[in-house]
């Protein structure tokens, strides 16, 4: 039962065990404020308006340099003989400030697709991408992403690693009449996988375990392919370490018994299933993921007498996933059914936005950015739009978010964290959103390198009806707009009528706007 006699700073103590004013890794409470890392998210808010979307781009470098780590220390401790290469999962966020950052902090780079070749090319190009690191190719090799990789390739970056998935994809590489180090993926069934988590786990990608001969032979006996890698994805969000690694270790015979035939295997890859924080008491020991991992293929190593294999890893949601967070204003208070739960409504859309909250129901960390010393309310979250399920399933008690305690008239701003992956690529960047709530101002947050100090770039401001219009392939109409509807991010700093006044008449403009847009068309297509 949530205890409504606290305060909200109370409850995160007594809820998620919190001894201090530090919630996780990267926020803390201040002054009854709420800090990301030591940027005040309520001057950020003031500053920039909402809804904002923040990429913080150096919780990048920090993701990356701790996971070598805690690799470089469990190779250490363990005296293993290969090496470990981190490759960020470009699926997960496909910014560019973001792809850079990870790849200039040491990332290898990992495609899915052919357009993940030409971004690789692009960065490769401007220098983020240095020839003499790997891109790893997963994903089904169609013609285009074959004759992309193809054209990398002649264009002189060498390290190229596709990682083969159906048998059809050999004969696709051949014909392009060039030699390629390339990989094979095992298809992740119950059959190689404990009891446990796992059990159910199922997957469309890679080669079932009875053809992995099969396709291993016929990869050696290809002209130009030479198999070197072993892939074994297991899952995503894998927080249960043990049968992780379990599972892994299973996976990871399928290797030791390849490696017997086809001396130039040398890499195992783990795949992506990087565990991230959701919630303010997720744990997960990642030094011990990696000591265990690293102690049991030296043990399966032994029993093989085979040498120590490279290990890979994908880490697209453990490197993305903290660099991004949304800000949102509690635009409207109403009561519900039920005496004891309100509806805070949000100046923006959940289903939108962060499409996975309605999708997977999939939680993310909620906290206000001030009113730490207020009474803790049970609240349900819902988006502006006029959609039943523009709102946020908690999965605690009656699915309500605890946030604190609002006065009539009072707006309160709030953060939702943990956004950073694959939201951005579900929901489309840059495209109009349901009910036409425009796309929020995007900020970048970097460190100079000069002076260490952060500096802030708005790399798109809020969309303007004529720009969304033309999203829509309204084109012939712009002129009939009117550049005044344009869509400007609230204000957060007053909590006065007036504010509240004009947040609805903004608003208004843009209903009225739609509706003449949609009428004009109507009378186009009856005439």
């Amino acid at each position: 039962m949530i205890n409504t006699t606290q305060n909200f700073y109370e409850h995160l103590r007594s809820r998620f065990g919190i001894t201090n004013t530090r919630l996780n890794e990267f926020l803390h409470i201040e002054r009854n404020r709420l800090f990301f890392n030591d940027i005040d998210l309520t001057h950020l808010s003031h500053e920039w308006g909402s809804p904002l979307e923040v990429g913080y781009n150096p919780i990048i470098s920090t993701q990356i340099s701790k996971m070598q780590g805690y690799f470089a220390r469990a190779f250490h401790n363990n005296r293993y003989q290969g090496n470990f290469t981190y490759c960020y999962a470009s699926k997960a966020a496909q910014y560019e400030d973001l792809i850079r950052t990870a790849l200039t902090s040491g990332a290898h780079y990992e495609t899915s697709s052919p357009m993940d070749i030409m971004m690789a090319r692009l960065h490769w190009k401007a220098g983020n991408l240095p020839s003499d690191r790997v891109i790893l190719c997963n994903g089904f090799k169609t013609q285009q992403y074959v004759d992309n990789i193809a054209n990398l390739k002649r264009e002189g970056f060498k390290n190229i690693i596709p990682i083969i998935e159906s048998f059809d994809e050999i004969e696709t590489l051949k014909r392009t009449g060039l030699n390629y180090e390339v990989g094979i993926r095992l298809r992740v069934d119950k059959s190689i996988l404990p009891d446990g988590d796992f059990s159910k786990v199922t997957s469309r990608f890679g080669i079932p375990r009875h053809e992995l001969d099969k396709v291993a032979a016929a990869i050696n006996q290809t002209p130009g392919l030479t198999p070197v890698m072993f892939h074994a994805m297991i899952d995503t969000q894998c927080v249960d370490r043990q049968d992780w690694v379990k599972a892994l270790l299973l996976s990871f015979r399928n290797y030791c018994e390849l490696r017997l035939t086809y001396p130039t295997m040398r890499a195992f890859n783990f795949g992506g299933g990087m565990p991230v924080p959701y919630s303010l008491d997720f744990q997960f020991d990642y030094q011990a993921f990696a000591n265990e991992l690293t102690a049991g293929i030296m043990e399966m190593c032994a029993q093989y007498e085979i040498p120590h294999p490279d290990i890979y890893g994908e880490f697209g949601r453990y490197t993305a996933a903290a660099y991004g967070f949304d800000l949102y204003k509690v635009e409207l208070v109403k009561s519900s059914h039920k005496s004891d739960v309100s509806w805070y409504v949000i100046n923006g859309s959940l289903m939108s936005s962060l499409p996975d909250t309605w999708a997977l129901k999939q939680q993310f960390i909620i906290l206000p950015l001030t009113h730490f010393d207020r009474p803790v309310r049970k609240v349900w979250l819902s988006g502006m739009t006029c959609d039943s399920d523009d709102v946020y399933k908690s999965g605690e008690e009656d699915d309500a978010v605890m946030l604190p305690e609002l006065h009539p008239g009072e707006h309160l701003t709030i953060g939702v964290f943990m956004t950073g992956a694959y939201q951005d690529m579900l929901s489309g960047i840059g495209g109009v959103h349901h009910c036409l709530l425009p796309e929020p101002s995007e900020l970048v947050i970097e460190e100079s390198p000069v002076t260490g100090a952060y500096e802030y770039r708005c790399t798109a401001p809020s969309q303007s009806l004529k720009t969304m219009a033309s999203l829509l392939g309204y084109h012939k109409y712009l002129p009939l707009l009117e550049e005044k509807v344009h869509v400007a991010p609230q204000p957060t700093t007053v909590n006065s009528g007036k504010t509240r006044e004009n947040s609805i008449f903004s608003f208004g403009k843009l209903q009225k706007a739609r509706r003449r847009v949609l009428s004009l068309v109507a009378n186009s297509l009856l005439n």
